[in-house]
């Protein structure tokens, strides 16, 4: 059975896609999202969980980057940051200061190292 659906995906410009990785490619470029190492520390973790709580309070209420700025008490760059996991760039209580700020409820959990046991972090 053949598909009558004939739309062919075409990429964008070979000079707009040079112009996208000279963008991100910059070392003090900022939006780019970091993924959490696989492993990570449970500091780590539990960092990461909240900059993703903070995302999700941002979408969630339909907030601009700048409004939610305001809410957590950072200028614009520095919650971009957050919004991007950037965790290497904050400390653990200041992370859980501004999802106070934002009255997100979350739960620190830290499982030590047991013999069969990996330590994890947890932030809800």
């Amino acid at each position: 059975m053949k598909s009558t659906n004939n739309k062919k995906f075409s990429f964008p410009p070979e000079a707009e896609i040079k112009k996208v990785l000279e963008r991100t490619e910059q070392p003090n470029y900022n939006r780019v999202n970091i993924g959490l190492h696989p492993d990570a520390t449970p500091v780590e973790k539990a960092k990461y969980k909240l900059c993703k709580s903070i995302l999700s309070y941002k979408r969630e209420n339909k907030l601009t980057t700048e409004q939610t700025a305001q809410k957590i008490g950072l200028d614009t760059p520095q919650t971009e940051y957050i919004l991007f996991s950037h965790i290497d760039k904050f400390h653990l209580d200041e992370l859980i200061n501004y999802a106070d700020n934002l009255h997100l409820p979350f739960k620190l959990v830290i499982n030590g190292s047991h013999d069969n046991q990996k330590a994890t972090a947890e932030a809800r």
